[in-house]
């Protein structure tokens, strides 16, 4: 039922956490899919001792530049893996082939240092009547560095597109494969803004999205669209002038999600997690 996909580039210390928290969900109706960009850090070489140790392989594929394997897991038959890895040009052509690979109805992506909520997750979202919906989306727990914050995915769509795509985010997000499939992420114009291209893209073409009422995921601050949060804004900028009517009006949004960003970078985090604090 579920592609889970984990992108990942030199992140030993946190694959495992991520691996381990999608195979000890509930529900294991899961095809994992890893794609590794040839790592330098020894990550790759510790997925590859998980499915030796974890899996029974059925298809293994390696040379000096490349490796692909699939497995199945021991214990669980319907859990199965797929494991890239070779060298990419970021992080969204990691993520088209993780949708290349896909086979399942639905797919997400919970990129290396990222978790599921719960071991029920995935259980409690199969429970629910969602196969006329498009996307399905729930909250998120972000995790910043010594404290935590409860992110409300909106109910009103177009609302949150105009802010920039507002607490929707992809950990906490599943797409139908089939359409995640026509529309792959752009990785000729946008390097870190193109998952809210897609979000927009499907909204405008009016497919049906869905708010379920979940937490999905615990999404960790300090990844490349937080550290280049400015630019990752100006992308956005452009993004939602594509979309507008009104393309003047988006300027206000683009002010303070500017502000944001460079409070959360410029600012003592005592004041930042005051602040954060607030919107809880």
């Amino acid at each position: 039922m579920f592609s889970i996909a984990t992108i990942v580039y030199n992140d030993h210390s946190h694959i495992l956490k991520t691996i381990n928290s999608v195979v000890s969900q509930s529900f294991h109706e899961i095809e994992y899919i890893l794609i590794d960009g040839k790592s330098t850090d020894g990550t790759s070489e510790k997925i590859y001792q998980y499915l030796q140790e974890h899996t029974h392989i059925t298809l293994q594929e390696i040379d000096d530049e490349r490796i692909y394997i699939q497995a199945t897991h021991l214990h669980y038959p319907t859990l199965t893996f797929k494991f890239l890895s070779e060298k990419d040009c970021g992080i969204y052509d990691a993520m088209n082939k993780g949708i290349q690979l896909a086979s399942q109805d639905w797919i997400n992506f919970m990129n290396s240092g990222d978790y599921f909520y719960s071991p029920e997750v995935l259980e409690k979202i199969a429970r629910e009547d969602i196969s006329q919906y498009d996307v399905i989306y729930g909250d998120t727990k972000v995790q910043y560095q010594d404290f935590w914050a409860i992110k409300k995915a909106p109910t009103d769509l177009h609302i949150s597109l105009k802010k920039f795509g507002l607490n929707l985010i992809h950990q906490s997000t599943f797409f139908k494969t089939s359409i995640h499939k026509q529309f792959p992420y752009n990785t000729s114009d946008y390097k870190l803004a193109s998952d809210y291209l897609l979000f927009y893209q499907l909204f405008d073409k009016k497919f049906l999205f869905h708010k379920i009422d979940l937490i999905c995921s615990i999404f960790h601050c300090g990844g490349s669209s937080d550290i280049q949060g400015l630019l990752r804004t100006k992308e956005s900028l452009h993004i939602a002038q594509r979309f507008s009517k009104n393309p003047l009006s988006v300027y206000p949004y683009f002010l303070i999600a500017s502000m944001k960003k460079i409070i959360k970078t410029q600012f003592p985090h005592w004041f930042v997690k005051k602040l954060i604090a607030l919107q809880k």
